[in-house]
């Protein structure tokens, strides 16, 4: 099996902001790159926004319908 590799991103906080994110972490035992991931992942759930959307063009599975 082929092994991802995942993509790195940077994000920019303002110092009161990463001070309240840092604590946050550290107060509940979170990695701040775990939680950060979480966070895009359910906020892009949340927003129903997923993986059909970005896979439009794909040709349909068998005995799939477009939609």
């Amino acid at each position: 099996m082929a092994r991802k590799i995942p993509t790195k991103i940077t994000v920019l906080l303002s110092d009161e902001e990463f001070d309240r994110f840092d604590n946050y972490c550290r107060e509940r035992g979170y990695k701040k790159s775990t939680l950060i991931s979480r966070l895009i992942r359910q906020y892009l759930d949340l927003e129903g926004y997923g993986t059909q959307r970005l896979n439009a063009f794909a040709k349909p599975e068998r005995g799939e319908r477009r939609s």
